[in-house]
């Protein structure tokens, strides 16, 4: 059953997923020799699992949700201080 947790614990991934595509973008954009558009289309191809964690955190065991969500904050933290 799908309840108001697992739809706040899927939002939460859908916007950390977000930021980390951002970040990589970010990352690809700043590499020496790399246009613009080469880092836009690697990006692109890369926010595909945007709606995919969605939906990983949406079906699947609220602890799911939950344990995607601390990992992609600490991989978050690390790419934000690595910057």
């Amino acid at each position: 059953m799908i309840d108001g947790w697992h739809w706040a614990a899927a939002a939460a991934v859908a916007v950390l997923l977000t930021i980390l595509v951002l970040l990589w973008y970010d990352n690809l954009r700043e590499r020496p020799g790399w246009s613009t558009a080469q880092a836009t289309k690697r990006a692109l191809l890369g926010a595909i699992v945007i709606p995919v964690g969605f939906a990983v955190a949406l079906f699947l065991p609220l602890w799911v949700g939950g344990a995607l969500a601390v990992v992609l904050l600490i991989v978050i933290g690390a790419m934000a201080l690595v910057d």
